[in-house]
């Protein structure tokens, strides 16, 4: 359980809240209690890329993208990713909004972080899987909707990684359900 990002995710800064031994245990109960609604699924996929210009070609799609670009610029293959914490989770965070928010705010960052330490298995499984052959992924990865990479491209991960097997849907403006879901990009370069 990633705690301290929890803790910030939540405001807390060390040098400047305070926080009684009752309110941080009551904080951590409500951390605990929201785990049984969380149900993490990951998938990822590493494909190989063909870079011209700004213009990155995986199978038989394109992107067009700068910051994409950038992030490739000494890969020739990429790791596809996606995270998502459940449709229970959102559901319980929509039910404790009606009657206690501050439980609903703890769970909502509960299962953001909890989202976020699974691309950080996610990438630490695939890291050592390259090692061994003298690779690694890049140190950043990126998401649709960052700078110049344009969300638009969500329905392209989308389909790749067959999300809808692990309970993802897309909108119609590409957002993915349930809420508490992320696709990441990563470059995969030699050591």
């Amino acid at each position: 359980m990633p705690l301290e990002n929890i803790y910030k995710r939540l405001g807390y800064r060390s040098s400047a809240t305070i926080l009684s031994k009752a309110q941080q245990k009551e904080t951590e109960k409500i951390i605990n209690d929201a785990l049984p609604f969380i149900e993490l699924r990951g998938c990822a996929l590493i494909e190989p890329v063909q870079k011209k210009n700004e213009i990155i070609s995986i199978g038989n799609i394109s992107i067009a993208s700068r910051l994409l670009s950038s992030l490739l610029k000494e890969s020739n293959e990429i790791l596809l990713c996606a995270a998502t914490a459940g449709e229970k989770i959102i559901k319980e965070i929509r039910e404790c909004g009606k009657s206690d928010l501050t439980r609903a705010v703890i769970f909502d960052a509960a299962a953001s972080e909890l989202v976020d330490a699974c691309f950080e298995w996610i990438t630490n499984y695939y890291n050592r899987q390259l090692q061994r052959a003298g690779r690694r992924l890049t140190d950043k990865r990126i998401s649709c909707g960052y700078a110049d990479f344009a969300i638009e491209n969500q329905k392209k991960i989308y389909d790749l990684l067959k999300l809808d097997k692990i309970g993802i849907e897309i909108t119609g403006q590409f957002m993915l359900m349930p809420e508490k879901s992320a696709t990441a990009v990563l470059g995969i370069i030699d050591i």
